[in-house]
C-alpha cells in the first residue's frame, strides 16, 4: 500500500494489476490522476481515492482504466470528482462509488458495472464535449437533505442505462432538467424507487426533459416522477402496453400550472368543468406502436378529488379534451386510469372533473306584482339562481328552491348546480310569463233576510271563492246567503283566472229586515187577476209551514214557504168550493221567534 501526498501519477506504459486493497491516501488537493497507464483491477480489488479520479490520456497513447473490483472516489478537500478526458477509457464489471461530480469527455464502458452516486451534496452528471454516458446500473444513494442536496442532475446531457442495466432510484431526485434519461432495459423493474410515502424518490424534468423507458410486455411500468420545484410533489405515472411488442415510452411531471408552460388550463371542452391547475403530466410514446393503460397518481388531501383525465390539443387544437370515462382507486395515492389509449400526437395530460348533470327545473306562469313565488329544480346539491330585472329572490338562493317576489315583465330564470369542489352544470332556463288577474267585482239584491250575489268581474275569472261574513262561504259564481240576525256583514269576492292570478274585493252590506207577517182572511179565486191567492205575507222567517182544513177537518193544501200561495184549490189540483177553511201556521223567524198561529179563510168566487 503506497501513501502519495500531493498527486499519484501513473506513468507506466505497460498493465498496471492491482490485485489487493489499495488505497490513495489523501490530503487537500489529491487527485488520483491516470496519465496515459494501462490500469486494471480485480475483482476482490478495494480502491479509495480520498479525493478525485482523472482518467487522462497522452498524445499517440490510449489509456484505459479497468475496474473490476470496488472503487471509492471519496471527498477529502477537493470534492470527489470523476474526470473522463483526453480519449481515455473507464471499464470494467465492478462497482465505483462517486461523491461528487462524473464529467465525462471520453469512454466509459459500462460493462456489468455499477456506478453509484453516493454523495450528500448535489452531484451533476456532466460533459464538457456533449459526451452522453451509458451506464450499466446506474444507482442513487446517500444521506443529503433538502431539496438541493437529495439531487443528481444531468446537466447539458443526456445519459442512458443499457439494456441489462438497473436505475435505482432509493430516496434520491434523478433531476434530469431539459436533458432525458433513458432506461433501455425492457424489465418491468429496471427502475426502483423508495416508496415510503412522502419521502419517495423520483425523477424530476424541466420543460423539454424527461424519463424514457423502453418496454416488451404488457406488465405496468412505472414512472416516478416528481418534482422539488416548488412544491415537493412525487405524482407517479403507470404505463400499460398493450403486447409485448417493443414500444418506448416517456414521462415528466410538470410541476406548476400547466398554462405557465403553454397549456391554457382556462381553455377545457364542454362536457368538464375545470383541470387541475397545480401540475400536470407530459407522456409520449416515442417507438413503437401499441396503446397503453395511462394511469396517473395524485394525492386528493393536497391536490383535491379528480374524476378525470383531459389531453391537450387533440382531437381539438388548443384545449383540454376530455379522455372519456376512466377507473378510479384509492389508497395514499388516488389514482384515474384510462385504458387503451391510443391517442400519443401530442404530450400533456391532467386530472379533470366532469361537469355536473344539468338540474331538472321547469317554470309556471306569475302574476303581475306577486310575491311568495316558488321555483324548484332537482338532481343537484347546491344551485345558483338567476332572476330577471324587477325580481327578488326574498328567501332558498343556493337550495333548490327558491321564493321570488315578482314585477310586471316577463323574463327567463337560470338555475345551475354547483359543489364545493367548484364545479358547475350547464346552466338551465325557462321564461316565465306573468299574467294580468281578473278584475274581481258584484252586485247585490235581497228578498228580507236573503240576499242574492251576482259577479260582474272582468278579465277572465274562471273561480270564485265567496266569504258573506257570517262564517258562510261559496264557490259558485252568483250564489245567495241567508243572514240569521240584522247588522252589518263584509262581504268579499276573490275572483281568479286560469293562471292563479286573484283579485278580491268586499262591501259592506246593512242587513236591515223588519220581522212581520200578515195574514189575509179572505181571498176570491175567480181568475180576474184581483185577490186571486192567499198567502202569508211576512218578512224575515227561517221556518214557515201552514196547513189549511175544510169544515170537516180535511187537509186540502200545505205549503213549506212563505213564498207559496194557495189558488184554492186542493193538493191534488181540485177546485176548492167556497166556504170557510182553517189553517194552522208553524213558522219561526230569524231572530228565533215563534210566530205559529191559526185561522179562519173564507173562499169566495165573485163569478159565481
Amino acid at each position: 500500500m503506497e501513501i502519495i501526498t500531493k498527486r499519484f501519477i501513473i506513468r507506466l506504459l505497460s498493465l498496471l494489476a492491482v490485485t489487493g486493497g489499495v488505497t490513495f491516501g489523501a490530503f487537500a488537493q489529491t487527485i488520483l490522476f491516470n496519465n496515459g497507464a494501462q490500469v486494471y483491477t480485480g475483482a476482490s480489488a478495494i480502491v479509495q481515492v480520498n479525493g478525485g479520479f482523472q482518467n487522462d490520456g497522452t498524445s499517440g497513447v490510449t489509456p484505459v482504466f479497468e475496474n473490476n473490483g470496488t472503487m471509492t472516489i471519496a471527498n477529502s478537500g477537493t470534492p470527489g470528482t470523476v474526470f473522463l478526458k483526453n480519449g481515455s477509457t473507464l471499464q470494467g464489471n465492478g462497482t465505483i462509488f462517486v461523491e461528487q461530480d462524473w464529467i465525462n469527455d471520453a469512454t466509459f464502458t459500462a460493462n456489468n458495472s455499477t456506478v453509484n452516486f453516493n454523495g450528500d451534496l448535489q452531484q451533476f452528471i456532466t460533459s464538457t464535449t456533449a459526451t452522453v454516458t451509458t451506464f450499466n446500473n446506474l444507482t442513487l444513494s446517500g444521506v443529503g437533505a433538502g431539496t438541493t442536496n437529495r439531487k443528481k442532475t444531468l446537466q447539458l446531457v443526456n445519459a442512458i442505462v443499457g439494456t441489462n442495466g438497473l436505475l435505482t432510484i432509493n430516496d434520491r431526485e434523478l433531476e434530469t432538467q431539459t436533458n432525458t434519461m433513458f432506461v433501455t432495459n425492457p424489465a418491468v423493474a429496471a427502475v426502483t424507487n423508495a416508496a415510503t410515502f412522502g419521502a419517495e424518490g423520483f425523477v424530476s424534468s424541466a420543460l423539454g426533459g424527461t424519463l424514457s423507458r423502453a418496454t416488451n410486455s404488457s406488465s405496468v411500468y412505472s414512472f416516478p416522477t416528481g418534482s422539488s420545484v416548488g412544491t415537493l410533489r412525487y405524482r407517479e405515472i403507470k404505463l400499460t402496453p398493450a403486447s409485448a411488442s417493443a414500444n418506448t415510452y416517456t414521462g415528466r411531471l410538470g410541476n406548476n400550472i400547466a398554462t405557465t408552460d403553454g397549456f391554457n388550463v382556462s381553455q377545457i371542452d364542454a362536457t368538464m368543468c375545470k383541470v387541475l391547475p397545480l401540475f400536470y403530466h407530459q407522456i409520449t410514446r416515442t417507438a413503437g406502436a401499441d396503446n397503453a393503460d395511462i394511469d396517473i397518481f395524485y394525492n386528493q388531501a393536497t391536490d383535491g378529488p379528480w374524476d378525470g383525465l383531459a389531453k391537450w390539443n387533440s382531437p381539438t387544437a388548443a384545449l383540454w379534451n376530455n379522455m372519456g370515462t376512466v377507473t378510479a382507486s384509492v389508497a395514499a395515492y388516488n389514482d384515474n386510469k384510462k385504458l387503451a389509449w391510443s391517442d400519443f400526437s401530442n404530450s400533456p395530460y391532467i386530472l379533470s372533473r366532469a361537469k355536473l348533470p344539468d338540474p331538472v327545473f321547469s317554470c309556471t306562469d306569475v302574476c303581475v306584482n306577486s310575491t311568495g313565488n316558488i321555483f324548484t329544480a332537482s338532481g343537484g346539491t347546491s344551485y345558483v339562481w338567476t332572476t330577471p330585472l324587477g325580481t327578488t329572490i326574498t328567501s332558498g338562493n343556493g337550495t333548490n328552491s327558491i321564493t321570488v317576489d315578482w314585477g310586471a315583465t316577463s323574463g327567463p330564470i337560470f338555475v345551475m348546480d354547483t359543489n364545493a369542489l367548484g364545479c358547475f352544470s350547464d346552466p338551465v332556463s325557462c321564461t316565465v310569463t306573468v299574467s294580468t288577474p281578473p278584475i274581481a267585482a258584484f252586485d247585490t239584491t235581497s228578498n228580507g233576510f236573503t240576499y242574492n250575489f251576482t259577479d260582474i268581474s272582468t278579465g277572465g275569472a274562471t273561480s270564485w271563492v265567496w266569504d258573506f261574513g257570517d262564517g258562510n262561504s261559496s264557490a259558485l259564481q252568483n250564489p245567495s246567503n241567508t243572514y240569521a240576525s240584522n247588522g252589518p256583514q263584509t262581504v268579499c269576492l276573490t275572483a281568479g283566472n286560469a293562471n292563479g292570478c286573484i283579485d278580491s274585493i268586499c262591501y259592506v252590506i246593512n242587513v236591515d229586515v223588519f220581522e212581520f207577517f200578515n195574514i189575509p182572511n179572505v181571498f176570491t179565486p175567480d181568475g180576474d187577476n184581483v185577490n186571486d191567492q192567499w198567502y202569508v205575507n211576512s218578512s224575515g222567517f227561517k221556518e214557515f209551514h201552514v196547513d189549511i182544513y175544510d169544515r170537516w177537518g180535511l187537509k186540502v193544501w200545505e205549503a213549506e214557504s212563505a213564498t207559496i200561495k194557495w189558488d184554492g184549490r186542493t193538493t191534488s189540483a181540485l177546485e176548492c168550493s167556497d166556504g170557510t177553511y182553517f189553517y194552522i201556521l208553524k213558522a219561526t223567524s230569524v231572530t228565533n221567534k215563534d210566530q205559529s198561529t191559526t185561522g179562519f179563510i173564507n173562499l169566495l168566487r165573485n163569478n159565481k
